[in-house]
């Protein structure tokens, strides 16, 4: 078989790293035919350390990259995705860790069906040993997304799955549509897996859960009132405009504005109202003013006649009303109390 590289960005996981490289080093694919390529993003901790002793353990499979001062897991991908030999590429996140099988049924979905990328399910686990499996998002096997219906189908189940690490891609799909992750920036993974979403033509999902995501309170998006949770909205403008200048938004026009919709007004209307009441209101005047410079005709996207979700519309019917701050506020405490 081609070889696999998979990529693990390494800040500050001491108390996990070992767990997660055990997991790799254990798959069935076996070591020869993978290498893991790890980033010490700055880390002050032992991670260093533990990295470097396995590199030396297992000098054929471990390649480890040193950054200076913290930059971030887009940087780190990026940077690891062109030491990448392989022929397709894996990510995990550094605290989490993976079934001894995956990524073989992943490859071997991969080469079976000639996609473009697989994926599966996945569990999350915290450090009580508490499982939690997710349900049977969309359809298993394979889907052909360069017809349109199927396309909008897996658009419409997979908008809020943004994860690049439950699957595997074929590097050169990666490569030649110039698929990277924005740097200096948190949520990297939602501008990273839209535009997979639009290139991609051929996919498979397996549907078996063969990753565990640790829920991790100290992890990087955990704490859900820092700042850097508006990076949100610095993502998505990015997508917009590398939508624009590439031309995507005429082949995909009603996919980038709900994208854009969703993750830029929506979701980041929704963080605001739950962990920055003192914002709101200013936060609701500029959200609203960048969606209806952007998307004018947001109400015609036909994705919202396929979205079933009441919280969605009312969230949508704040940016076509002009609420005083009084009525807004009135209006957050209403959604929180159902929501």
């Amino acid at each position: 078989m081609e070889k696999i590289s998979i990529i693990i960005p390494c800040y500050n996981v001491e108390k996990y790293i070992a767990r997660c490289l055990d997991s790799l080093l254990a798959q069935t694919i076996g070591q020869e035919n993978m290498e893991l390529i790890c980033v010490n993003d700055a880390s002050t901790d032992d991670t260093l350390n533990i990295l470097l002793r396995y590199e030396n353990q297992y000098p054929d499979v471990f390649i480890v990259i040193c950054f200076d001062e913290n930059r971030g897991q887009g940087a780190a991908r990026n940077t690891a995705l062109s030491y990448a030999s392989g022929a397709y590429i894996g990510y995990v996140d550094a605290d989490d860790f993976v079934k001894p099988d995956m990524f073989e049924k992943l490859y071997r979905a991969l080469v079976d069906y000639d996609c473009d990328f697989v994926e599966c399910r996945w569990e999350t686990i915290d450090d009580a040993g508490m499982r939690q499996g997710w349900g049977k998002v969309g359809t298993p096997g394979f889907m052909d997304l360069n017809i349109y219906e199927n396309r909008v189908e897996y658009i419409k189940v997979s908008l809020g799955m943004t994860a690049v690490w439950n699957k595997l891609y074929k590097k050169s799909f990666i490569i030649d549509n110039e698929i990277f992750c924005p740097e200096g920036l948190r949520y990297e993974d939602f501008f990273f897996c839209f535009l997979v979403y639009l290139y991609a033509g051929r996919y498979f999902r397996v549907d078996e859960a063969l990753y565990y995501y640790y829920v991790n309170n100290t992890g990087t998006v955990q704490n859900r009132k820092a700042e850097y949770q508006f990076d949100k909205i610095d993502v998505m403008r990015l997508f917009w405009d590398v939508c624009r200048e590439r031309g995507l938004d005429k082949k995909f026009p009603d996919e980038i504005e709900w994208f854009f919709i969703e993750k830029f007004y929506v979701y980041m209307l929704w963080e605001v109202f739950s962990y920055f009441p003192e914002r709101a209101y200013t936060c609701y005047k500029e959200l609203k003013a960048v969606l209806t410079e952007f998307v004018p005709n947001y109400k015609e996207n036909k994705y919202i006649d396929w979205e079933e979700s009441n919280f969605d519309c009312i969230m949508l019917r704040l940016a076509a009303a002009d609420l005083d701050e009084t009525a807004l506020m009135k209006m957050r405490e209403e959604i929180l109390s159902i929501w």
